[in-house]
C-alpha cells in the first residue's frame, strides 16, 4: 500500500486526521438536516485532481476503520491513482461497468484494509468521459450500496464542470488549490452541485 494512504497506518498523520474530520462532517450534515444518512459522496478536485484522489482514498479508509463496509469507486479517467494507492489488481473497472461489458459485482475487489473494497477506473478509451453520466452510474454502479454501507467516489476533475454521474450521489467534498482556484470558480462548481441536488458537505484547500 502506498505511503500516501496514511489513514491505513498512521492515525495521527494530518491527512488521516483530516479524513476523520470530513467523515464526521458528513455524518453530522445528515443528522443536522434531519435527512436520510449520506451513503455516497464524491470527492472532487478543482485544479487539485491528485489531492482529491489521495483524500478520497483516505476518507474511504477512515469509513472502513469505523466499521462501515465501504467501497471506493474511481471515476477519474484523466488521472487514475487508486491502483497505485491501494494496490488494486483488476484490469477492468468502472468504465467497463458503465459500458455494459462487466457486472459491478464481478469487478469490485477487496483492499488490504479490512472492510474496504475498490472499483478502479478500468481501461481508458476514446469517449470515456461520455460514460460518466448520472443515469448510467445510477443503474449500473449504485447497486453496490446493496452490499456496502458507504460509497466514496474519486471524481478527480481538473475543471469546474463535474460529470453528471454526481447526480446519482448524496453529497460532495470539494478540494481546491490555494492561489489558483478563484472564488468565482468555486461558486460556479457549488452552483452546479446545487442544480444536481447534491449537498456540498466539506471543502479542503490544497497548497
Amino acid at each position: 500500500m502506498h505511503d500516501l494512504a496514511r489513514a491505513a497506518f498512521d492515525p495521527e498523520d494530518p491527512l488521516a486526521r483530516m479524513a476523520r474530520a470530513l467523515r464526521g462532517s458528513i455524518i453530522a450534515s445528515a443528522a443536522q438536516g434531519g435527512t436520510r444518512p449520506i451513503r455516497s459522496v464524491a470527492v472532487v478536485g478543482l485544479h487539485a485532481a491528485t489531492e482529491a484522489s489521495i483524500l478520497a482514498a483516505n476518507l474511504a479508509i477512515s469509513y472502513a476503520q469505523l466499521g462501515t463496509q465501504t467501497v471506493l469507486v474511481e471515476a477519474n479517467p484523466g488521472e487514475a491513482l487508486q491502483r497505485q494507492l491501494l494496490n488494486a489488481r483488476h484490469g477492468s473497472g468502472l468504465l467497463e461497468i458503465l459500458n455494459g461489458e462487466e457486472d459491478v459485482r464481478s469487478i469490485v475487489e477487496p483492499s488490504a484494509v479490512r472492510g474496504l473494497s475498490i472499483v478502479t477506473t478500468g481501461v481508458v478509451r476514446d469517449g470515456a468521459m461520455m460514460l460518466l453520466d448520472g443515469e448510467r452510474f445510477h443503474r449500473r454502479a449504485m447497486p453496490l450500496l446493496d452490499a456496502f454501507g458507504m460509497m466514496v467516489v474519486d471524481v478527480g476533475m481538473a475543471f469546474n464542470e463535474p460529470p453528471t454521474l454526481c447526480e446519482a450521489l448524496d453529497a460532495a467534498i470539494v478540494v481546491v488549490r490555494r492561489d489558483v482556484t478563484s472564488i468565482e470558480d468555486m461558486r460556479c462548481l457549488v452552483g452546479r452541485f446545487e442544480e444536481m441536488n447534491v449537498r456540498v458537505v466539506g471543502s479542503v484547500i490544497a497548497t
